[in-house]
């Protein structure tokens, strides 16, 4: 309750502000009100055959409620208060019923993942942060995770002052049973800071101050393979802009890291940073840094990017940050042909496992995206990515490794005539995905050809709005071959003068695995948004799922002819102001 208390005493201040300006006849203070308010019920419905089989998983509860409460009230020409309540009446995430909370207290209902609860109220250059807030600091620092709490962000002139504290996870208990059992975790607290001076287009100086603690008192039952942790991380961010488009950019940043807050103290002192953080036995520290330089103009861009992440850098601000490596990029973007083609691309190499503690690897990194348009009618669009995680592994003999490449091609032609526009598009995706075993060192590779066209016609006289889709999705893997064939189509069409907008989709699949039977899936929708008045909206959404499988289940299942029915059933109401 303590964390509300704040919430509160300023929603009580700003009411009794707001009658006051409005009963006020010596000075009226224009007061605009604008936002979104929306309530949503959801129903859904699992029927599996044969009953109890257990062949498929609910994907969601049964029965579920959501609000949305987003209002923005601006007061005169300085104080806007931009607000955020969007919860759920029962928790789907980690800390919900699955983990064995069924009845949530305040806290845990206020801070769950799956709910967002924010208040930013804003005078000038002053804005003031409440709730659940997702804050950027720098990329050496923080800001991968929601936090909530409270805080404050400061730009007076070129100054820049900003600070946040809160809870960015619950404490959960372990639990053994109901398998497969809950894990549990720690609560974990956080508190940032950030000093800086900036000039917008010439310079920018800031340093940042980041911690993570884990609460070893928040649990009744510790969890078992998990130990609390404790983080605080400092950076300097220098970056800096000259005439003609030139700049220079950096960040260098120090972590200190527990992984074990329940080992003794470290009689060490090169791993503590007093009074942020006192060192254990199971505490080290290592260092960051990025930078980059280059060009920038009106048609190219050309730069050179450096990052250097060390082997025991760790932050809780970026809790899943890749250590250990060495990134080295050439980056451009231009424009050419008449300003017809437009490149943004990257290409350079990491070195994995910099430490060369076990297994090292030289890595390529590559990213395109080339568009061009040759005709009013005809355009192409080439992207290409590569990108992974390898690192080397404490308990296993060979390290991680997991590399993606992904190749596509999009065209599409348009033709017309006096009664309709035509829309042809295909594409075509290669996805090859290459894994290595930790425990046997044996690599395998996944690879997925996929093929997509699509035929979009608009009517020029007609108010019905089709479109037509087939797809062909081939996967394989060492000893497993999966080939999907996709047929879709929807329609959408306005009714009662246009107050009524209604859309229906038909999916159909056939599916075959390796050399058993093709199995069969009907996927259809159909949704309603009809405006019952002007500002308010009525929404209706049908769904339903039907999957039956070829004989690759086990018997006896399989014998049964197993199948499912899942059903969806969404309504609600839109209020805009």
């Amino acid at each position: 309750m303590q964390k509300i208390k704040p919430i509160l005493v300023f929603t009580c201040f700003f009411l009794g502000f707001t009658c006051a300006a409005q009963d006020s006849t010596k000075k009226k203070i224009p007061i605009k009100i604008g936002g979104v308010l929306g309530i949503t019920y959801e129903g859904y419905g699992l029927n599996m055959k044969p009953a109890g089989s257990g062949i498929y998983s609910p994907r969601r509860p049964w029965n579920q409620v959501r609000f949305m409460f987003a209002p923005t009230f601006t007061i005169g020409k300085n104080f806007s208060l931009p607000t955020n309540f969007n919860f759920a009446t029962k928790a789907t995430n980690f800390a919900g019923p699955y983990a064995g909370i069924k009845d949530q207290s305040i806290g845990q209902f206020i801070t769950n993942p799956s709910n967002n609860f924010a208040i930013n109220p804003t005078y000038k250059w002053a804005e003031l942060q409440l709730g659940t807030q997702y804050l950027k600091y720098s990329d050496l620092s923080t800001g991968d995770i929601g936090i909530f709490g409270a805080g404050f962000d400061l730009k007076p002139n070129t100054y820049r002052i900003k600070f946040f504290t809160g809870i960015s996870q619950q404490g959960i208990d372990y639990v053994a049973t109901p398998l497969p059992g809950v894990t549990g975790a720690y609560q974990r607290t956080h508190w940032m800071f950030q000093l800086g001076k900036e000039r917008e287009g010439k310079y920018s100086l800031a340093f940042n101050f980041s911690k993570g603690t884990d609460k070893k008192s928040s649990v009744k039952s510790p969890p078992l393979t998990v130990t609390p942790q404790e983080g605080f991380t400092a950076s300097m961010v220098a970056d800096v802009y000259f005439k003609r488009g030139w700049f220079i950019k950096s960040e260098a940043a120090q972590s200190y890291f527990t992984r074990d807050g329940l080992q003794p103290l470290s009689p060490k002192l090169n791993n503590s940073f007093k009074p942020f953080i006192d060192g254990r036995t199971s505490t080290g520290k290592d260092w960051a840094a990025n930078g980059s330089i280059g060009k920038r103009s009106k048609k190219l861009d050309l730069s050179y990017t450096t990052k250097y992440i060390g082997a025991g850098f760790q932050t809780t601000g970026y809790p899943y940050l890749q250590p250990d490596r060495w990134d080295n990029t050439i980056n451009t973007r231009f424009i050419a042909w008449k300003d017809k083609i437009n490149v943004v691309a990257s290409v350079g190499g990491r070195v994995n496992n910099v430490s060369n503690t076990s297994l090292q690897s030289n890595q390529f990194i590559a990213n395109l995206n080339w568009f061009t348009q040759f005709s009013d009618r005809f355009s192409t669009n080439i992207t290409y990515n590569n990108f992974g995680f390898t690192a080397a592994s404490g308990t296993n003999p060979y390290g991680i490794k997991n590399i993606s490449n992904d190749l596509g091609l999009t065209t599409t032609y348009t033709w017309s005539n006096t009664k309709q526009l035509n829309l042809l598009t295909f594409s075509y995706n290669l996805s090859k995905y290459d894994e290595r075993d930790v425990s046997t060192g044996v690599q395998t590779s996944n690879n997925t050809h996929t093929f997509l066209l699509s035929y979009i016609p608009t009517f020029f006289t007609k108010e019905l709005l089709p479109d037509f889709s087939v797809m062909y999705f081939h996967n394989t893997l060492p000893s497993v071959k999966n080939t999907l064939l996709t047929f879709s189509s929807s329609i959408s069409s306005p009714a009662f003068k246009k107050k009524m907008m209604l859309r229906g989709q038909v999916q159909y699949t056939l599916g075959k695995l390796n050399t058993f039977t093709s199995n069969k899936n009907m996927i259809a929708s159909a949704n309603m948004d009809y405006k019952l008045a002007k500002k308010l909206t009525w929404n209706v959404f049908l769904s339903t799922n039907y999957f039956k499988y070829g004989d690759e289940l086990a018997p006896p299942v399989s014998l049964d002819g197993a199948n499912y029915l899942e059903s969806t059933y969404r309504t609600g109401l839109q209020y805009k102001f």
